[in-house]
């Protein structure tokens, strides 16, 4: 399958609870997930990745979640807070206000994808993911794979 790019502007809104899946140190890498819940008209596994992150605050579970660029006053805060070269790096804000989580990183990306939750990572297939049934055969990718415009200020 040919995976697509597809560049999105930000803030970005997630209606479904999403977790904490896990903070991968040696890449830097942060992935959040939500789950499968057909109940609740959630049919697709969604992740969410942040890339190359050097800052991180963030929750173990949002109810839902809005992802935005930091604020020139939030990113002033938070340059502050995270002495040292940013080089590529942008503010991610987790919600309403920076108490809601923040993440310090390269870029984001999502996507959404029929494996269920007991699957490794579509966005992080080199990395392995706890499997809960490893001889059942692998879902298929994304489609679609999201990531907001580059923005240099």
């Amino acid at each position: 399958m040919t995976r697509q790019i597809s560049l999105v502007d930000l803030p970005v809104t997630f209606a479904r609870p999403l977790r904490l899946v896990t903070y991968i140190i040696g890449h830097s890498q942060l992935l959040l997930r939500g789950q499968q819940d057909t109940e609740q008209g959630h049919s697709t596994t969604l992740e969410v990745l942040f890339k190359n992150v050097s800052a991180l605050s963030v929750r173990d579970h949002y109810p839902s979640l809005t992802i935005r660029e930091a604020s020139g006053e939030e990113e002033e805060e938070l340059r502050g807070a995270v002495p040292g070269p940013w080089y590529d790096a942008r503010a991610f804000v987790l919600g309403e206000k920076l108490l809601g989580g923040f993440v310090v990183a390269g870029n984001v990306c999502w996507g959404e994808s029929s494996a269920p939750e007991t699957y490794g990572s579509f966005l992080v297939p080199e990395y392995d993911l706890p499997r809960f049934n490893p001889d059942e055969p692998l879902p298929s990718e994304p489609r679609t794979i999201n990531t907001p415009f580059p923005r240099r200020r």
